[in-house]
C-alpha cells in the first residue's frame, strides 16, 4: 500500500506500485526509484534525496516540508533519459489585505526544468 522511509542514511530503493504513495522522513541522503505508478511522494525532515519518476508516475503529488537538497527526475523521451528538476526549498510569503500568499523564491528551477535546461 504505502512505503516508508524513517530514519535513512545513504539508501536506495526502486519499487513498483504503490497504493497510497511514497513516504522519506527524518532521512539523509537517499535515492529511490518508481518503477511503476505512485499517486504520492511525501518528504519530510529529509537533506538530501533523489527520487526517480516513471511515466505513469509524472502526476503524482510531491509534497514537502523541512526538507533541503531535493531533486526530482522525471522521463525525457522513450529511451531511458532523464531531466533532473530541483525543488525549491525557500518560500516567501506575503500578506495581501486579506491572507497570505506564498510562492517559491527562484523560480528559475522550474523554467529550466521544463525547458529542458
Amino acid at each position: 500500500n504505502n512505503i516508508t522511509l524513517d530514519g535513512c542514511k545513504k539508501t536506495a530503493v526502486v519499487c513498483q506500485d504503490t497504493v497510497a504513495g511514497l513516504d522519506i522522513i527524518n532521512s539523509q541522503s537517499v535515492q529511490c526509484q518508481i518503477l511503476g505508478k505512485a499517486p504520492m511522494v511525501n518528504i519530510d525532515k529529509t537533506d538530501g534525496c533523489h527520487v526517480y519518476l516513471s511515466k505513469e508516475s509524472t502526476d503524482a503529488a510531491i509534497v514537502t516540508a523541512k526538507s533541503s537538497e531535493l531533486n526530482i527526475s522525471v522521463p525525457k523521451g522513450d529511451e531511458g533519459e532523464f531531466t533532473e528538476c530541483a525543488l525549491p526549498e525557500q518560500f516567501k510569503s506575503t500578506w495581501n489585505g486579506k491572507n497570505f500568499t506564498t510562492e517559491a523564491t527562484g523560480g528559475w528551477c522550474v523554467v529550466a526544468c521544463l525547458s529542458g535546461q
